[in-house]
């Protein structure tokens, strides 16, 4: 028996129109900021600071990174930038002992003569030989 699942729980209740709360949020919050300035400082200084204002409201309230919305990566950031960080693992502070090594002496490399010395039979080969003979 199939039942059947909920599809695109991301998408959040719309408000006003195409926006959800969030985004209305930060629009509202941009276009207020530049009326505050609108009113306040000249025509020119008005253009050149509410154009990067209405640009960072845009990317806060409709870009994303990974499927991730850019106010969550910031808060991500933040809080790893800020918070302690957790260690896994930690060394143990043990004292070192050093075990006395002894030397030996060297012998002359003339006096050591190497000997060819003949391999027998592989343990493999007698391991494949009984499995052909028994293999009945």
């Amino acid at each position: 028996m199939q039942y059947p699942l909920p599809q695109f729980l991301e998408i959040k209740p719309k408000i006003a129109g195409p926006f959800n709360l969030r985004q209305l949020a930060y629009l509202i919050a941009g276009s207020l900021t530049c009326l505050i300035f609108y009113f306040t400082t000249s025509m020119m200084k008005f253009v050149i600071v509410s154009i990067p204002i209405m640009i960072i409201a845009f990317v806060l309230a409709f870009a994303k990174i990974k499927g991730f919305p850019v106010p969550t990566i910031l808060v991500r950031s933040f809080g790893f930038l800020f918070k302690s960080k957790t260690y896994l693992w930690h060394k143990k502070e043990e004292p070192i002992y050093a075990l006395p090594v002894k030397l030996k002496k060297k012998e002359k490399i003339s006096n050591i003569v190497p000997t060819p010395q003949i391999a027998g039979e592989s343990r493999l080969k007698k391991v494949s030989n009984l499995i052909e003979i028994h293999s009945k």
